[in-house]
């Protein structure tokens, strides 16, 4: 098959999930933290499609969530890219059909993303790095913590979306087709 719905179910879901996690920071303003639950967005992609497929699902959730973050443009994008390929390469290693592994790499993509995103705030802004830095740890605490919930939910998410629309429910068997 040349097009799979499943990275178009994917994509939708991904962009389900992030404006979500917006929602929930508006509505949690009062507390002065905000949830980071970038994380399960990199995970099933690679481990479900084939590489073409995985590229262009990346693409377009990265260029999303780009374009309504404050962060440079194409940060998200190369993220993605990066841990979805590393991911992609050791693919076979994993359990794709149940949640151990996913959640696991979620947790890892996520402190990633939050790392990157608290070099790119501090190398701006010298003056208040242990504030930052406090602040940054709280968050990504919190957030991880949280994602422990909704991480297997949102992949059990996804593979409902996948029998719902009759596609194939399994992952790929190769990493490179």
């Amino acid at each position: 098959m040349i097009f799979d719905k499943r990275s178009l179910l994917l994509f939708a879901s991904n962009v389900l999930l992030f404006h979500l996690m917006l929602l929930v920071n508006s509505s949690i303003t009062f507390a002065g933290f905000n949830l980071f639950i970038l994380g399960p967005l990199f995970i099933i992609a690679p481990l479900y499609l084939r590489a073409d497929q995985f590229f262009i699902t990346s693409l377009l959730t990265g260029f999303w969530v780009d374009a309504a973050l404050p962060t440079p443009f194409g940060l998200v994008t190369l993220l993605m890219l990066s841990i979805g390929s590393l991911i992609l390469l050791v693919r076979l290693r994993f359990r794709a059909e149940k949640n151990f592994h996913p959640a696991l790499l979620a947790q890892i993509a996520n402190f990633i993303t939050g790392l990157t995103f608290f070099y790119l705030s501090v190398s701006s802004n010298f003056t208040d790095f242990f504030n930052l830095l406090s602040s940054s740890c709280i968050e990504l605490i919190i957030s991880h913590l949280a994602l422990l919930g909704i991480a297997p939910w949102f992949f059990n998410f996804q593979r409902s979306l996948f029998s719902i629309f009759e596609t194939k429910t399994e992952p790929e068997s190769l990493p490179f087709v």
